[in-house]
């Protein structure tokens, strides 16, 4: 009985087993159907590369602009140029069996697995070995080289150690091994963007990889297991203790001899950027722009092909795509040295020291005492110094996006914070445009010298603002008064206030009524109660679609159909700088075009992949008539008004924008236009901080900034003008009644269209 029992359950164990397999192997099929062309090692050196393209400023032509790689940096060599040194020394380190083994080291992997299950199974208590270890050879870490599939954790782990080692085991039996080994030379990560043994030895050594001596080849070798853990220049020591360890290996192993052991090993770590060379080497990071290109090409690609991220970065770094960018190469250029911010040229450090744990993680620089130690506040905290950040996007009237400058001082790294289209910030006064003052033009609501309340919207007495002031003396959440405060006066504050916190600018201006100015003079000097009262004429509701649905501003949320935030632009999220240029475009010719950064994308044999060109469209925000009257009101903003005087030189051209600056002075925006470009900036800091607590001309800092850059980009244009439609009225008016001014009126030149003309003033005989 006992031996046929043993002999069902045997039958039973190979019956599981072999469903088991079955279901293996078919899984393994399908999912590395699509191998072939991955994993083509005769095609990796072409098929690796993405180029984006971009036309010459001055030619037009389509030029290369960018190359989109998982590392960017990569020489490829063939495998007679590389040392023996540098060969063995990565096979003595990585794969020590690499020659015998077929593409997979089966005890290895059984002891690896057997560890894992022991450690899972006993948390942690019993395993074989001090730590889970790896079982990888060359062939599977080339695999994961070319084709980023990674996972570690549960099922997801399990499944791709299966697919890795079918495809190692293909690999190997396709390829020789000096074929395989070559393309794991040339793709191995060597921190950051370089990749590769040969960009290694240029960036580390600076030297190509057949003249490097034995301790060089061996720290090549050192980094491969963790390029941030080992980089010989964030950590030199542990570097060089891995650098020994691989020559130790090769000793062991009798690659090399004793005295070229201790030859290497007495070899000091001297870097390229050491040596005394002037030009310091650096490794090749993105712009901004095309760290933005990558972004939406990756979500493009996900939704093209109902996939995951990791898929679609396959697509991109593998694919062999070409993007045909909006780029132009020459205001990129211009905008980096802008952005690069050399000796604070164009935007002032506004350094504030302040403890650690009130900014974001990772913002600042540490501050030291001087005896070496860090500086501390009063409850021990340590102290950091942190800068102002900018941001700037620079577009065409045809949607193109120009130029994108994410941040200020070197970019370091790929896909960091890009200020200028991921961070939405409040905009200030640079929403009164788009909002209040354009769509009650278009209503007729208005014109250019309308006499428009310069007083408070809301008084005291409507107790509908609370004053901060109060609330915070008696403890109230001024989002959520109590009771007690309504009745109580003083509890209340008239709103809006303006910049200068007075009212009835009038009198300055010498108009009938002290208590109110004309749209023309609330608009240049962005007073805050002009520009209410004149969005009461529209209406919350319309402003609001109109800035979210029209001009497509998709960071606004509900909440912002209100007028202080729709207004007077403190949004509920804010608005990117890229939004807001967008918006902007209407005040040429009253069209907004759906902004782009690319226009199309090929396969590498020339087929269109994706296509841009029908989601590029244009809508006519505003008619001409009103984009043409809208434009000279801004103008105003240049002659007079909150930016005067700082109109660019160069080329003679016209230019007209607006200023923003939001309540709590935490954020500035700036947007200018010229018959060319239109550009928008912001400044503030990373973790919002009330500027005029640091300069006291932090308001100036993007006029000037602007006004350089556009100096910079429009010297050698064709000056031409801004559109002017011929349905337009140019005409004096009466500055003291906003009236067609008669020959006794004290004037200034308004413009209007027939059917929204003012009356004739009468006030002056």
């Amino acid at each position: 009985m006992l031996w046929r029992f043993c002999v069902v359950c045997l039958c039973l164990v190979v019956m599981v087993g072999s469903v088991g397999a079955v279901l293996v192997s078919l899984y393994v099929v399908d999912a590395t159907a699509s191998d072939g062309d991955l994993l083509n090692l005769d095609n990796l050196e072409l098929a690796k590369t993405s180029i984006i393209y971009a036309q010459n400023h001055d030619t037009g032509e389509w030029e290369e602009y960018a190359q989109l790689s998982r590392t960017n940096h990569r020489i490829w060599v063939n495998l007679d140029q590389i040392p023996d040194d540098m060969k063995w020394a990565v096979i003595c380190l990585e794969d020590k069996d690499f020659y015998t083994e077929p593409g997979v080291n089966f005890k290895r992997t059984a002891s690896v697995t057997l560890n894992l299950v022991l450690t899972k199974l006993t948390g942690g208590k019993l395993s074989l070995y001090s730590s889970l270890q790896g079982a990888s050879t060359l062939e599977q870490q080339l695999i994961k080289n070319i084709t980023g599939d990674n996972g570690t954790n549960g099922s997801d782990g399990i499944t791709r150690k299966l697919r890795e080692i079918f495809r190692a085991l293909g690999v190997d039996n396709r390829y020789s091994k000096d074929t395989i080994l070559e393309a794991y030379l040339n793709t191995i990560s060597l921190t950051g963007t370089i990749a590769g043994v040969e960009a290694g030895a240029n960036e580390y050594f600076d030297k190509p990889v057949e003249e490097l001596s034995l301790p060089e080849c061996a720290s090549i070798a050192a980094i491969i297991r963790s390029p941030q853990s080992y980089s010989p220049i964030a950590n030199p020591e542990q570097h060089l203790a891995r650098r020994n360890y691989v020559l130790k290996l090769m000793l062991d192993q009798g690659k090399i001899t004793q005295e070229e052991y201790q030859e290497a090993v007495d070899t000091p770590l001297t870097l390229a950027d050491s040596t005394g060379d002037s030009e310091k080497k650096t490794s090749s990071v993105n712009s901004y722009y095309t760290d933005a290109i990558l972004n939406q090409l990756k979500k493009d690609i996900m939704a093209k092909e109902d996939c995951g991220e990791e898929q679609a970065l396959n697509t991109i770094y593998n694919g062999g795509l070409r993007i045909y960018a909006a780029v132009d190469p020459y205001l990129q250029s211009q905008m980096e040295t802008m952005m690069l911010n050399a000796d604070d040229q164009y935007f002032p450090a506004c350094w504030r020291e302040v403890a650690e744990g009130e900014v974001a993680s990772g913002e600042g620089e540490p501050l030291y005492n001087e005896d070496g130690s860090r500086k501390t506040d009063s409850n021990g905290t340590p102290m950091v110094r942190v800068r102002i950040q900018a941001a700037a996007v620079t577009m065409d009237y045809s949607g193109r996006v120009l130029a994108v400058g994410g941040g200020i001082g070197e970019k370091t790294a790929d896909l960091v914070l890009d200020r200028a289209i991921d961070s939405p910030r409040q905009t200030g006064s640079s929403a009164k445009p788009i909002a209040a003052y354009c769509l009650a033009l278009e209503n007729q609501a208005i014109n250019f010298s309308s006499l428009i309340p310069d007083a408070p919207f809301y008084t005291a007495e409507d107790e509908k603002v609370p004053n901060e002031t109060y609330f915070r003396r008696q403890g109230w959440n001024v989002n959520n008064p109590p009771a007690a405060a309504y009745g109580i006066t003083e509890a209340w504050r008239a709103w809006p206030a303006n910049f200068d916190r007075q009212y009835d600018h009038g009198a300055r201006y010498g108009t009938i009524d002290a208590s109110s100015v004309t749209v023309a003079t609330g608009l240049a000097n962005s007073y805050n109660t002009t520009a209410v009262w004149v969005g009461s004429y529209v209406g919350t509701d319309n402003m609001y679609n109109f800035v979210h649905d029209t001009l497509h501003v998709d960071s606004l949320q509900p909440s912002d159909a209100d007028y202080s935030p729709i207004v007077l632009g403190g949004q509920t999220v804010g608005v990117t700088p890229l939004e807001l240029c967008a918006a902007y475009q209407i005040f040429n010719e009253g069209k907004y075009t759906t902004p782009y950064l690319y226009s199309e994308v090929t396969n590498d044999v020339g087929e269109i992949y994706i296509d841009k060109t029908g989601e590029i469209t244009t809508t006519e925000a505003l008619t001409k008539e009103t984009a043409t009257i809208m434009n000279r009101l801004l103008r105003g903003v240049f002659v007079g008004g909150t930016a005067s005087g700082l109109t660019p030189s160069a080329g003679g051209m016209e230019a007209v924008g607006k200023t923003g600056t939001t309540t709590d002075n935490k954020d500035y925006t700036f947007v200018g236009l010229t018959p060319y470009y239109v550009t928008s900036l912001w400044c503030g800091y990373d973790t919002p901080y009330d500027m005029t607590k640091v300069s006291s001309s932090a308001s100036t800092i993007l006029k000037k900034a602007w006004k350089s850059y556009m100096e910079m980009v429009q010297g050698d244009l064709e000056p031409k003008s801004f559109p002017y439609s011929e349905n337009v009225v140019r005409a004096a008016y009466c500055t003291v009644t906003g009236d067609l001014a008669g020959p006794a009126c004290p004037s200034a030149t308004g413009y209007y269209t027939q059917d929204n003309m003012p009356a004739q003033c009468t006030a002056h005989g």
